[in-house]
């Protein structure tokens, strides 16, 4: 398997986890945030589809939004994503932009769910789409030509961070207690 595969199943390892914590999920931890100001339950899995669905995009090259300036994009890239990367997690507090940011009232559990599974499965799908080993690279608005297998470990990490975030809200006894 090669190192991008690898990327694509760690990453859907990372997916399938959020989903089927987000599918444990109550009406009251649907709705309900781990803490005061934070995100819902709901508003958290539609953040990540969104991240999904403009990650796609990147990878497709028609990505919406502005981007940085070129000079900015290798140093934001060192910042944010090679440290992240080798921490394995994010090592940065941010706000997510506002094209991530979710609505103030989110859709049912199944219609977000399969919203996050179709993301996600488009967004692999653009990664395969013309070679048999995927994209080697892409451009990234905010962070310049990066590695696709870097650019995929980096959502897996997206992933994995938004799933503590859901586990949090998790009655007791399903898992997180």
């Amino acid at each position: 398997m090669s190192e991008l595969e690898t990327a694509i199943a760690e990453n859907r390892m990372a997916v399938d986890e959020f989903v089927a914590t987000a599918r444990a999920l109550g009406p009251s931890a649907w709705t309900a945030s781990r803490e005061e100001g934070a995100w819902t339950s709901a508003q958290i899995v539609e953040h990540v589809a969104l991240a999904y669905e403009y990650s796609r995009d990147v990878v497709e090259g028609t990505p919406s939004g502005g981007s940085w300036p070129r000079l900015l994009r290798p140093i934001l890239r060192r910042l944010v994503v090679d440290s992240t990367l080798k921490a394995g997690k994010f090592t940065r507090k941010g706000r997510a932009p506002a094209s991530f940011r979710p609505s103030a009232s989110p859709p049912g559990p199944s219609e977000l769910i399969d919203r996050l599974n179709r993301a996600v499965a488009a967004f692999e799908a653009a990664i395969r789409a013309g070679q048999p080993d995927g994209l080697p690279t892409l451009n990234h608005p905010a962070f310049g030509r990066m590695s696709t297998t870097d650019y995929v470990r980096l959502q897996a990490i997206h992933s994995r961070h938004h799933h503590a975030q859901l586990v949090a809200v998790l009655p007791v006894g399903v898992g997180n207690h």
